[in-house]
């Protein structure tokens, strides 16, 4: 079969630069795969549980009973090691480390106490509080949003560039 996935295959031999005509994947790297993506699953529906409890809209968790969730971000960025010089804001022509953008569902993230991460609001960018170890922001995206009826927005965000040691 093209699309066979064999007992043991080394991912550099096979789908990942190798010269097999089909894909396939090491069964340890799948099996991994699946079940990150469970636990992320399982968070964003935590999320979405909460919101529902906190705005009393109890089929809330209904509507993504049957999806597999993945548009939910769990995002760490990656460590800077110099300063970006060419992407600026389409809003206020600031520069930016990320492009300025809406979440689709909901992504939960850490700062790790890196500033920058900055959130429209009223017409303005403002700083989004930089959270360390123990903490995280949630933002929640254009999908939920609109099956709330706009109770709890969206948010355009981005990350601004800033200085670093």
């Amino acid at each position: 079969e093209r699309f066979a996935e064999p007992e043991s295959q080394s991912v550099g031999e096979v789908g990942w630069g190798g010269t097999s005509d089909y894909c396939t994947f090491d069964k340890v790297f799948k099996e991994t795969f699946q079940a990150v993506f469970e636990i992320r699953r399982n968070i964003g529906r935590a999320f979405i549980r909460s919101i529902a409890r906190a705005m009393e809209y109890p089929t809330l968790p209904s509507l993504f009973a049957e999806d597999e969730f993945s548009a939910m971000g769990l995002r760490k960025y990656p460590i800077r090691r110099k300063l970006n010089a060419n992407m600026y804001s389409d809003f206020d022509g600031t520069l930016l480390r990320e492009l300025e953008h809406i979440d689709s569902t909901v992504t939960v993230l850490s700062t790790f106490n890196n500033g920058g991460h900055e959130m429209l609001y009223k017409n303005q960018y403002r700083a989004a509080p930089a959270t360390g170890e123990n903490s995280f922001i949630v933002n929640i995206g254009k999908l939920v949003d609109d099956l709330i009826d706009i109770k709890v927005p969206s948010v355009r965000h981005s990350v601004a560039e800033v200085d670093f040691d």
